[in-house]
Parts: C-alpha cells; sequence; structure tokens
C-alpha cells in the first residue's frame, strides 16, 4: 500500500468517525428540544448524553487522523458506549446506523495498519 491509499483509507475513517459524532449530536439536539413540548428531566438527560457522546466521537476523529497505533481499541470502546447509550434510552433503531459506521472505521485503520506493517519488513 502507498501513500497515496494509506491517506484514503485513514481519510475515510476520520471522515466516518465525524459523520457519527454530528449523527450523535443532532440525535442529542433533537432528544434536547423534546423537552420543549413535553415537559420531561429524562429527555434533557438522553439529550445531553448524546452531545457529550457526539462531541466525544469528533475527538476520536482527530485521533484517527493523527493515525495512533491505539485508534481502533479507542473507536470500539466510543462504539459501546454510544450502542449503551442508546439502549438505556430506548433509541433501538439507531444502533442499526451507528454501529455500522464505527465497524466500518475500524476495518479502513485495520487495512491502513495491516498493509503498512506487510510492506515494512
Amino acid at each position: 500500500m502507498n501513500d497515496v491509499e494509506r491517506k484514503s483509507g485513514t481519510k475515510n475513517a476520520t471522515i466516518l468517525m465525524i459523520l457519527a459524532g454530528v449523527f450523535d449530536i443532532h440525535l442529542g439536539y433533537q432528544s434536547y428540544l423534546l423537552p420543549i413540548m413535553i415537559p420531561d428531566p429524562f429527555q434533557t438527560i438522553s439529550g445531553t448524553t448524546m452531545i457529550v457522546l457526539g462531541v466525544l466521537t469528533l475527538c476520536v476523529s482527530l485521533i484517527v487522523w493523527l493515525q495512533k497505533s491505539w485508534v481502533t481499541i479507542i473507536i470500539a470502546g466510543v462504539c459501546v458506549a454510544v450502542c449503551v447509550a442508546l439502549v438505556i434510552f430506548g433509541y433501538y433503531l439507531m444502533i442499526i446506523i451507528v454501529a455500522p459506521i464505527h465497524v466500518i472505521a475500524i476495518k479502513q485503520i485495520k487495512r491502513v495498519n495491516e498493509h503498512s506493517e506487510w510492506h515494512e519488513d
């Protein structure tokens, strides 16, 4: 794998993580706005939690961009945290959107790391 393909894989993973972060923030913002019509502190808590996890996902995208070796563990951890929060707050179907984005990002990073280690020998 040459430098162009490595940068492309890293760029794809970074874009996917930014997309996941923006989606989490949007979902949190929508949950945060819902108590305006229906006063419910649970929706405020779920919205705030999803916004925080979205910001955390955006921070992980920076780590992906910097190409740290432990980034796959961090992506998996954030994916688990987001999926657990979605299950706790009852947004089960959103896992269908969030989890594949994280899995594809991990596959992109692993593909970049496998090829770079294979060619260094």
